[in-house]
This record gives structure tokens, sequence and C-alpha cells, in this order.
């Protein structure tokens, strides 16, 4: 018997700034949501990278999931 592992990603870009507070609350949100989404289906998060910038931060979560 095999197993199949299934990958995903979700990328958020997040403001730096001090001013985007609601933004920067809207963006934390939705990617709750998503990781809550996609943990329903089975996935699992396997891994975060940061990738900082001047005016954003990317955050890029790897999810994986056995397929049996």
């Amino acid at each position: 018997m095999s197993t199949t592992v299934s990958f995903a990603t979700i990328q958020t870009t997040f403001p730096c700034g001090d001013g985007d507070h609601y933004r920067l609350s809207q963006k934390v949100g939705e990617r709750d949501q998503q990781l809550h989404d996609y943990g329903r289906h089975g996935y699992r998060l396997a891994n975060t990278v940061t990738v900082p910038g001047t005016e954003f931060v990317t955050v890029i979560d790897t999810l994986t999931r056995e397929d049996i």
C-alpha cells in the first residue's frame, strides 16, 4: 500500500507600517481562516517562511496531507 502526499501553499502579504493596523488585522484573520479551512480537509502545517520587505512582510505556509 502506498501513501501519496499532497502539498499546498498559502502566501499572505502583511503591511509593515504602523498606520495599517486595520489592514494587518484583516490579513491575519484571512490567514487564520485559510489555515483552518485547509486543516478541516486534513492538511497539516509543515513549514512557515517569513520574507521581510521594506513595506510588506510575506508569509509562506506549506501544508501537507497524506492520502492513503
